[in-house]
């Protein structure tokens, strides 16, 4: 894993993740602060029908918060 200035990041260099998700891949307005950096899966729950878009941003133990990733979609049917 590397800094956005190609730096090394070490996996206890991380505190935690910030998965936005929403609609509208442009304004994801909906946000789940995970806490601890050992997370590695995470269900969203009570999603209505529709596309949903969710990005994920990683912080380091400085508080530093990387730009979100690519949006991925999930597409819930009734």
């Amino acid at each position: 894993m590397t800094r956005v200035n190609d730096e090394s990041l070490a996996m206890g260099e991380l505190s935690g993740y910030i998965i936005s998700y929403g609609k509208d891949p442009e304004n994801l307005t909906e946000k789940v602060r995970i806490d601890s950096a050992d997370t590695m899966e995470y269900t969203v729950t009570n999603l209505d029908n529709g596309t949903w878009y969710f990005t994920i941003q990683v912080e380091d133990v400085d508080g530093l918060i990387s730009e979100p990733s690519q949006p991925v979609s999930k597409t819930i049917q009734g």
